[in-house]
């Protein structure tokens, strides 16, 4: 893309115009590449956002979504719960490295945790170790999951007994943690469909679920450290 680079100086202040989409991706990668800094692009809707995430995903790795419904006001939680996931997995990935961030105008104006919070919370649960099952669900409503008779979607879980079934973000199946007492006793991947045992796994972090919003809003920009 050196040509690119020749024909369209790498100055954010400058104004583009009249590119087609494929020369829009270009631009962006290389945008991207000379300044090794997070790169926020904001479209007009959820349709263009999914669009121009597609097409620079066939080119690079370093691009995450951030999606939020296009009929919700900035304040709003939203609607669906794939896009909510989406956005929850976006804000954990920002900490790891350099990223092209897309989104539309509604998630660009999204109210967000403070950044202390965001994605850094987790509930550690471990093997043999004493923690009131009572304190776990606690937090688990903070955390914004939903209390139902059988987890098989992600933000769920259930009490029987002595066993708590979580389906929590960022994990590919759900955990089910059996307890003897206050100790627990076993943590066992279990799958959603069939309900069934899958394997046991000496500890699990539960993140939250819930988009927490608290005094002294952050966004994106803040997130990703006064993006270009």
């Amino acid at each position: 893309m050196k040509w690119l680079d020749k024909k369209f100086p790498q100055d954010v202040n400058i104004r583009i115009t009249g590119l087609t989409k494929e020369l829009n991706v270009f631009y962006l990668l290389s945008l991207f590449k000379s300044k090794q800094e997070n790169l926020l692009v904001v479209t007009n809707s959820l349709y263009e956002c999914n669009q121009l995430y597609s097409l620079l995903s066939t080119y690079t790795d370093d691009v995450l979504l951030f999606p939020m419904d296009d009929f919700l006001s900035s304040v709003a939680l939203a609607i669906s719960p794939d896009l909510k996931i989406k956005r929850l997995e976006t804000l954990k990935k920002i900490e790891e490295k350099k990223n092209i961030v897309v989104t539309n105008l509604t998630g660009f104006l999204k109210y967000l945790p403070p950044i202390k919070e965001g994605g850094k919370k987790e509930l550690r649960l471990k093997v043999h170790e004493e923690i009131s099952r009572d304190d776990i669900v606690l937090c688990l409503e903070e955390y914004g999951y939903t209390r139902d008779s059988l987890v098989t979607a992600t933000g769920t879980y259930a009490v029987r007994g002595f066993i708590i079934d979580i389906f929590s973000t960022f994990l590919e199946h759900p955990v089910r943690i059996e307890f003897f007492g206050d100790e627990i006793e076993s943590i066992r991947y279990f799958d959603e469909d069939t309900q069934l045992s899958l394997h046991s796994i000496e500890e699990v972090f539960i993140s939250p679920y819930d988009e927490i919003v608290e005094d002294g809003h952050n966004s994106l920009v803040d997130y990703l450290k006064q993006p270009i």
